[in-house]
């Protein structure tokens, strides 16, 4: 299978083409950018960029992954509306994964018991967490849902749950609630702060997130239809217009 794998959940916006054979995936080619750019400008260039590079046409996409949240909601949006546009014209699957498991994929190299800590800043004194554990055999185990806490609460749990853990930070989140961690002198000797190359969401790391869906090939529940965005909250202006409504 052909896959297309995008995630523009945040400031980064990457896209990947890659094959997956019954077991695995393989990166055919990526491309990933991190700037001003609005990803309405730049997704659908990088699209046909990765395509192409890939030796392939649109005809060949077999099915698609996305990160759907959470994240930034317009970035979600449109990676999502994006997909949901292109699947459409050719109703290939679209299977939507966790950006944070997808982050977690990032982290490739860490030893059994390591904790993988994938941190979005969601503004307001808030992260977007969830938290992984890596277990021989299986990969990256999720030990709790998708959620958004303050620096403060996910400090104090790594303190109680993980003491003695190698602790991976990675997401745009990662150096500030490290910097957090020094200035509020918690003992968090143990945090690894991953380094730039993967610190950020990456579209093949979303692919990896799929790969259970994909190995059992039941793709019923996975249409261009049923394909939404996941918030953890609702957004600025669904909040200004309740403040609003509320007087």
């Amino acid at each position: 299978m052909k896959v297309l794998s995008l995630d523009t959940a945040a400031h980064t916006a990457s896209v990947c083409v890659c094959s997956f054979d019954g077991s695995s995936f393989a990166v055919l080619s990526l491309a990933r950018i991190n700037n001003t750019l609005t990803h309405s400008e730049s997704l659908l260039p990088m699209i046909d960029f990765c395509i192409k590079s890939a030796g392939l046409s649109f005809s060949d996409i077999d099915a698609g992954v996305i990160s759907a949240g959470p994240g930034s909601f317009t970035g979600v949006r449109i990676g999502i509306s994006t997909l949901k546009g292109l699947a459409f014209g050719k109703d290939f699957p679209c299977v939507p994964v966790s950006t944070l498991a997808s982050l977690a994929e990032n982290v490739s190299s860490c030893k059994e018991g390591s904790v993988i800590f994938p941190l979005m800043d969601a503004r307001r004194d808030q992260f977007y967490n969830a938290v992984f554990e890596e277990v021989s055999g299986i990969g990256k185990k999720r030990l709790n849902a998708d959620r958004a806490e303050s620096f403060e609460f996910l400090s104090n749990e790594l303190e109680e749950k993980y003491k003695g853990k190698d602790i991976f930070l990675v997401g745009d989140g990662a150096k500030l609630f490290y910097t957090l961690c020094e200035k509020s002198g918690k003992n968090l000797k143990n945090l690894i702060l991953c380094p730039e190359a993967i610190l950020y969401e990456d579209a093949f790391s979303s692919a990896l997130a799929a790969k259970d869906v994909f190995i059992s090939g039941n793709f019923e529940n996975y249409t261009a239809e049923k394909l939404q965005p996941v918030y953890l909250r609702v957004s600025q202006a669904e909040r200004e217009r309740a403040q609003k409504e509320s007087h």
